[in-house]
């Protein structure tokens, strides 16, 4: 069955965006939470998030050395890095997008303990 290509981009952005494994926030240029997706939101219980700084909410006071969002916001393109939050790790993939805004969006990776991995 062939699909035209706009029908297949509708698609596949309300998978992402739907999906309760990939946690989507969009970010201004100050670093401010605009939108996040009910995936991202339901890891803060019903918190508002925002108008707070994205970092705040990944559990610093300051933003993260080499942060793929201010690489994004600085050179206008898609960055990624692998980060540890101590008690998980995630990949984190930041996409530019119009009007000084950047979508961040994490996916939680296997731990791997005594050799094993395990899923979160």
């Amino acid at each position: 069955m062939k699909m035209p290509a706009q029908k297949i981009k509708e698609l596949l952005g309300e998978a992402i965006l739907s999906s309760p494994v990939f946690k989507v926030m969009v970010v201004d240029a100050d670093m401010n939470i605009v939108w996040v997706n009910e995936a991202h939101g339901a890891l803060f219980a019903g918190q508002e998030l925002i108008g707070r700084k994205c970092y705040e909410t990944l559990g610093s006071d300051k933003i993260h050395p080499g942060c793929p969002t201010c690489v994004s916001i600085k050179t206008g393109k898609t960055a990624q890095g692998l980060y540890n939050f101590g008690s998980q790790n995630a990949l984190i993939i930041t996409l530019p997008l119009p009007g000084g805004l950047v979508a961040k969006v994490m996916l939680d990776t296997p731990q791997v303990a005594d050799g094993k991995v395990t899923t979160i």
